[in-house]
């Protein structure tokens, strides 16, 4: 498996960072790799969601349990997945005089016949891209704070 984590520092209260990342049905109109998004079904703090994203070399569809512990985590785990043999996951947000530190987990294990080269480069490369657009979206919804 592939695993990465990697923190960024988001100027808006923990709250305001939970309300974005579990507002998943969201996520295409600023992470440019996630073409769909759809809650399946779901009760109180767990949701299942099935993603559609384009890889660039190819559109994979896969389902996440997501299970949130507001407002300071959200963890998931794989239920289904294309070329995906693990997906697990966590957001770690602790607040900070700047706003929040938001800290994303992943452990990632694709299909057999994906290069472990591969798992590390979807893990680690597109995490800081990731990040930003997730910054830039919370931040633009939130006023500077005092």
């Amino acid at each position: 498996m592939a695993k990465a984590e990697r923190s960024i520092v988001i100027n808006a209260p923990p709250e305001k960072v939970f309300a974005v990342i579990t507002d998943y049905e969201k996520y295409p109109e600023f992470l440019p790799e996630v073409k769909k998004a759809k809650v399946e079904f779901g009760a109180g703090n767990v949701k299942e969601v099935t993603y559609t994203v384009d890889l660039k070399a190819k559109v994979i569809t896969y389902t996440l349990k997501h299970t949130a512990r507001p407002p300071d985590e959200l963890a998931w785990t794989m239920v289904r997945g294309e070329m995906m043999k693990g997906n697990d996951g966590a957001w770690i947000l602790k607040a900070v005089p700047e706003g929040t530190e938001a800290t994303y987990k992943i452990d990632l294990k694709l299909g057999a016949l994906v290069p472990s080269m591969v798992e590390r480069m979807l893990a680690e490369q597109s995490l800081p891209g990731l990040l930003t657009n997730f910054k830039k979206r919370i931040e633009s919804q939130n006023p500077r704070m005092a």
